[in-house]
Formats: C-alpha cells, sequence, structure tokens
C-alpha cells in the first residue's frame, strides 16, 4: 500500500511539474513587482559617518538604495554621483552634499545588473577636486512576483520529500544498528542533523497519521532521540547534557581545530531542545521534555553577564575557543517557547538580558555574523547572514513588539540574501555545475556571505520569517513573497525526484537532512495560508 500510495503521489508530482512555467526574467513589472521597484529605493539601515556603521562593505548584492563608506574630499562643496549600468551602458547621475548619499534618487532607473559608482567631489566653481570613492556593485532583482504555481499541494509536497528521506540508506539504517550510518558524513553534527531527523521524522508520522508509516516513523524519532540522550556531555560539566555539537569518526579524525569533537558550538543546544519537544509533543514521553529542560537550564548557568554566550566552547572547561559572542535570537526563542508552550519558569529575567545584548549589539551595528557550525568565526561585518535577523524579526512579529524594527530586519534579510530571479553571475564550488548561478533555480536563499549558495533551510527561514511578517502586518505583500519561495520549494523537488535539495539548483551536490526537514515542517504547519488566494505571476 505505501509503494503503491507513493507511486501515485510521484505520478501526479510529475505530471503537476510538466505544466509548469518556467522562471520569470521578464523586465515588465507586475502589481506586486510595482510595488517593490518603489519600495527598493528606501534604504536599509543606511551608514552614516560617527552615527550608523557602514555594515555592507563585503556585501554580494543589493535590491534595496545602498549607500556606501566614501570619504569626504578636501575643498568639495557637494558630490556628483554617476552611475554606469553594465547591462544598457546608461548612466544615471545625482549630487548630494555628502559622498554617503544613499543612492534612492536614481535606484529605480537602475536595472538589474552590474553598475559601476563613481562618486567625484566638486568645488564651489564646479570643477572636479578629487575622488571620493568608486566601486563595482549588483543591482539585484526586487519581487516581481508570485513566481511559478505549486507543482503539488504544499502538504502533498511535504509528504513526497518526507517519504523520500525515509526511505534513505542513512535513515532505515537507525531500525537495525540503533546508531549513525557513519559513511553519510552529516552524521558528525549531532545536534543539528540528528535534532532535525527526530523532528522530520515526527513530521512525517504527523502527515501519515494512523497509516504504519506513523508508527515508523514514530519509533525513528524514538530512537535517534535516544541515541541523542546518550551522548550528551555529562552532568557535573560545564555544558551538562547538550548534545555534541561535532561527533564520530570523522570530527575526531579532523585537523580543522573548530571541528574537533572538545569543542561545542553554544546555539546548538536549542536545535536539540527542539527536536526533543517536538517529540514529547507528539508522544507525551516525559523523559524529553526534561531534556530540553535540561538544555535550558544550563544555559542559564553560561550566560555572560553581558547577556549573551560565547560563539564556540570547550565543552570540558566551558572556556571559548573563538572571542566571538554568539547572537542569542535562536535562544530567547527557544526561552519563549518553553515559557509560553510548557509553562517553565525562571527564563524572564535571562531572557530579558539577552534581548537587551542584541539591541545594543547587532540591533546598532548591524553586524549580523552569520553562525554556523560548519564555518569558522570571522571579524566584524566579514560574514553577514540572514537568520539571526529573520529569528529576531519573527520574536518581534509574535510578540507584539518593535514592528518597525521587525520589518527592517525583513527588508535586510530580503536585501543581502534573497534572489527573485536573475542572480548574480558566480560560479561557486566551481567545477561543479551546481555552483553556478546559471544553474540555479530562483527564488532563491543565501546562505551566508562566505557560502554564497542558494540552500533550503535558508529559503525556509526567509520562507517563514515573510509569513510572520504577514500575519503581523497584514501586508499581502509579505504573503506574496512567501508564496514565492513555497513554490520554488516544490520546483526544486522537481528537479531532484522528489527530494527538497539542500541547494536549489538543476544539479546534485551533497544532501543535509535538515534542509529538507525544516521547509516540509513549514510547508505542513502553514499550508492553511500559503492556500490563501494570492494571484499568480501575470503582469498588470
Amino acid at each position: 500500500m505505501k509503494r503503491t500510495l507513493y507511486t501515485l503521489l510521484a505520478a501526479a508530482f510529475l505530471a503537476a511539474c510538466h505544466t509548469q512555467p518556467s522562471a520569470q526574467t521578464t523586465t515588465d513589472k507586475t502589481a506586486y513587482g510595482k510595488q517593490a521597484w518603489a519600495e527598493s529605493v528606501t534604504p536599509v539601515r543606511p551608514g552614516v559617518p560617527g552615527k550608523t556603521p557602514f555594515w555592507n562593505a563585503n556585501a554580494r548584492q543589493f535590491i534595496y538604495a545602498p549607500a556606501f563608506d566614501y570619504q569626504q574630499v578636501t575643498n568639495a562643496t557637494k558630490y556628483r554621483y554617476t552611475i554606469t549600468q553594465e547591462t544598457n551602458g546608461k548612466t544615471y547621475s545625482f549630487e548630494s552634499d555628502v559622498p554617503y548619499t544613499p543612492l534612492s534618487k536614481v535606484w529605480a532607473d537602475v536595472p538589474v545588473g552590474y553598475f559601476n559608482l563613481s562618486v567625484a567631489g566638486i568645488s564651489a566653481k564646479g570643477d572636479s577636486v578629487g575622488l571620493a570613492g568608486k566601486g563595482r556593485y549588483y543591482r539585484a532583482a526586487p519581487f516581481n512576483g508570485v513566481y511559478h504555481t505549486p507543482a503539488l499541494p504544499y502538504d502533498s509536497s511535504a509528504r513526497l520529500a518526507l517519504d523520500r528521506l525515509m526511505e534513505k540508506d542513512y535513515v532505515t539504517y537507525w531500525f537495525e544498528h540503533k546508531t549513525p550510518k557513519w559513511d553519510y558524513i552529516n552524521y558528525s553534527y549531532p545536534a543539528k542533523i540528528y535534532s532535525a531527523l527526530v523532528i522530520g521524522a515526527i513530521t512525517h508520522a504527523r502527515l501519515k497519521a494512523g497509516t504504519p508509516d506513523a508508527q515508523r516513523s514514530t519509533e525513528l524519532a524514538r530512537i535517534v532521540a535516544d541515541y541523542m540522550l546518550s551522548i550528551r556531555f555529562k552532568e557535573g560539566t560545564p555544558w551538562e547534557y547538550f548534545v555534541p555539537t561535532y561527533y564520530g569518526p570523522r570530527s575526531e579524525k579532523t585537523t580543522t581545530q573548530h571541528l574537533k569533537p572538545i569543542n561545542s558550538f553554544s546555539i546548538m543546544g536549542v536545535d536539540a531542545g527542539n527536536a526533543f519537544l517536538d517529540l514529547y509533543d507528539f508522544t507525551g514521553d516525559k523523559k524529553y521534555l526534561e531534556a530540553a529542560q535540561h538544555i535550558a537550564q544550563t544555559y542559564l548557568k553560561t550566560q555572560l553577564p553581558g547577556g549573551s554566550w560565547y560563539q564556540f566552547v570547550n565543552h570540558e572547561t566551558g572556556e571559548p575557543t573563538a572571542k566571538n559572542i554568539v547572537i542569542p535570537t535562536s535562544i530567547i526563542n527557544y526561552f519563549d517557547r518553553l515559557q509560553h508552550n510548557y509553562k517553565m519558569q525562571g527564563l524572564e529575567a535571562s531572557t530579558q538580558k539577552a534581548l537587551d545584548w542584541i539591541m545594543n549589539n547587532p540591533v546598532k551595528t548591524f553586524d549580523w555574523q552569520g553562525q554556523f557550525e560548519d564555518i569558522a568565526a570571522r571579524a566584524s561585518y566579514g560574514n553577514l547572514s540572514r537568520e539571526q535577523a529573520c529569528d529576531l524579526a519573527m520574536y518581534l512579529f509574535r510578540n507584539k513588539k518593535d514592528l518597525v524594527l521587525a520589518e527592517e530586519l525583513v527588508r535586510f534579510s530580503e536585501d543581502q540574501f534573497v534572489i527573485w530571479e536573475q542572480p548574480v553571475k558566480v560560479a561557486f564550488q566551481d567545477p561543479k555545475p551546481g555552483g553556478r548561478s546559471e544553474n540555479w533555480i530562483t527564488p532563491s536563499v543565501q546562505e551566508q556571505y562566505v557560502f554564497w549558495m542558494p540552500v533550503g533551510r535558508a529559503a525556509g527561514v526567509m520562507m517563514e520569517t515573510f509569513l510572520s511578517a504577514y500575519k503581523a502586518t497584514g501586508k499581502e505583500l509579505y504573503l506574496a513573497k512567501a508564496k514565492s519561495i513555497a513554490n520554488s520549494f516544490t520546483l526544486a523537488q522537481k528537479a531532484h525526484n522528489g527530494d527538497y535539495p539542500t541547494y536549489f539548483t538543476k544539479y546534485p551536490l551533497n544532501l543535509w537532512l535538515n534542509s529538507t526537514v525544516y521547509p516540509a515542517k513549514l510547508l505542513m504547519n502553514y499550508r492553511d495560508i500559503l492556500e490563501k488566494g494570492t494571484p499568480a505571476y501575470s503582469l498588470k
């Protein structure tokens, strides 16, 4: 019966995909497109010397009008901005009193593509007296959707993706051996990958309620979660009850210092805690709730006086292995879940301290540093990412706090990391064809500056953020953007035989199963909102 249902579902998926339109790259604008282009002239937290930091020195693209850290020129009374667009050769210019004005005056006229900017100081006599700055940048495409139509209903798409995942040999291996299949190399990251597998199995069980598949997936979730419990850091150690970030043969042999098993990536406790909570919600087994609460208690004990935590620590000594401080947005969301859904006491003061730290640091500096267990810590502004900005935006939307800031964070994340269409030409991971931007499936969402790839989990986070913005504000444009990303998952699924791939490319690359699980859970949970009528991609 399982095979018959799977075959029918796959056939429906392939038939639906056969009729899907190709990605839209027309210069004409939809009704949403006209709105998005008009909104794109408003800059995102533009820098002002001595007041607001310039955060975008390493940016890959700009949807919204940027401002740059160009320097004042002696004897200049004004500045002439000249933009030369490489796509059409046209020149756009304007003048300003300062050399760091956002490009808003001409931004709506600048087409998608690379442009060269120069800012010259002009004297009172009208002569050029020096160059304030110059650079080559990419004007990215604003939203012009809704893009595509879903190849399958969203819950059916999620079900198919999880059906496929549950059949992978490195997943079924757990049933007989009760341990990881180590040749799936990403099992070296237990807190991240085992947690995702638990959540995926529970999500699959919910989607297949009342079936033998649901029973089998529930059994899998218990097996993996119990293994996680068995490898936790020992009671009495500084990071007790945490599931290791790095573990197993590959981690033990690595020569990369920050990937060694002695290290712990502090925010990974949230991944494990959420997995235990999902399993408790589904089974009612209190040992998983207690495991999640123990993680929170360890966070309380290890919180720094300033309100946050070290990003990388030696889990045996508690000492930091890098000076970077974590942006604790996922921790405050975890505490929020424990407080509101499970009535856990004693988290309020810690939550406020962490929130205060966030407001006094990245909210002011806009240094939304990338935080990934497989990427070493970077210097300020060296590697921005959208995840923590999205986390904070969702927290603010959910708690109805500072919606102006929340929407600014959404715009930052979109500006820097969302590709609606016409991506910048890159050949990341060359010569693999999946790393070439002409082979990417759009809309997509890039993970971080130093790993400029269209990652499925990043797309899921952005989709959930747009949905949170829509629920808090009622603005239809947010829903249209969320729906476009959801639709893109189904197109990527088509290109990968029913899987949700880790990367939105036409060619296979390695698979991180968390990039299947997270979006599948979202499409299941939000299918009713996503299915609300919004016009498909049509020119107005």
